[in-house]
């Protein structure tokens, strides 16, 4: 074999010199593009915020004798413990007081599976409030401030539950122990009134100091 057909074998051909010539700008790009699918394959959406609580809270005044507090005023329901699974049925919607599950509910904004009453009440008799809202009555726009609020709120107290409650017959429920406050559209003032009466003043608070 000559040295011209030595030369003819090595020679690449024109389509893997074009290859080698462009893979540099080729390949950046499809790394990204293999980032972007991995990411949107391994995306889910956020559920849940918690609040943290750390602390017992802040100290309270006791309340002064005939005081009225915001909200409509349901009977007492006891505070038994139930098991797991049993199910209750209450006064008001939602509840405000009654029989429950021995471990409260985390703190925090639920977007979805909003926890059980039997929990929530539990979350009530340790001082706190929840936000109850219905998922089809209020506003995009309206949900967006009361979670906005919630968040402000916490740097106070962090007791909040901000929960959707598709069979509410309002847009929002204000709840605190044995008081009910609904609302058909967002009122930051209602809100923060019925928070700052209510917050940390439960059976098991003893003035403002709640469990953990």
């Amino acid at each position: 074999m000559d040295k011209t057909s030595k030369v003819l074998r090595k020679r690449p051909s024109p389509f893997l010199a074009k290859v080698r010539e462009h893979i540099w700008i080729v390949f950046p790009f499809s790394m990204v593009a293999i980032v972007v699918i991995l990411a949107i394959n391994n995306y889910k959406p956020k559920t849940f915020e918690r609040f943290e609580v750390t602390t017992q809270g802040n100290s309270l005044p006791p309340l002064k004798a005939g005081v009225t507090l915001p909200g409509t005023i349901f009977p007492n329901l006891g505070q038994q413990h139930i098991l797991e699974g049993q199910r209750v049925t209450y006064n008001s919607n939602p509840p405000t007081s009654g029989s429950h599950y021995a471990t409260p509910a985390s703190w925090g904004i639920y977007i979805k599976e909003p926890p059980v009453d039997e929990q929530l009440v539990h979350n009530l008799e340790h001082g706190g409030i929840i936000i109850s809202y219905n998922p089809q009555l209020i506003k995009s726009e309206d949900l967006e401030k009361v979670k906005a609020q919630a968040r402000e709120l916490r740097t106070v107290n962090p007791r909040i539950i901000v929960t959707p409650r598709p069979n509410l017959d309002s847009a929002i429920a204000l709840t605190a122990w044995g008081y009910l406050q609904k609302l058909q559209s967002y009122d930051p003032v209602l809100i923060k009134t019925f928070y700052d009466a209510h917050i940390a003043r439960s059976p098991e608070c003893q003035n403002g100091l709640c469990p953990i």
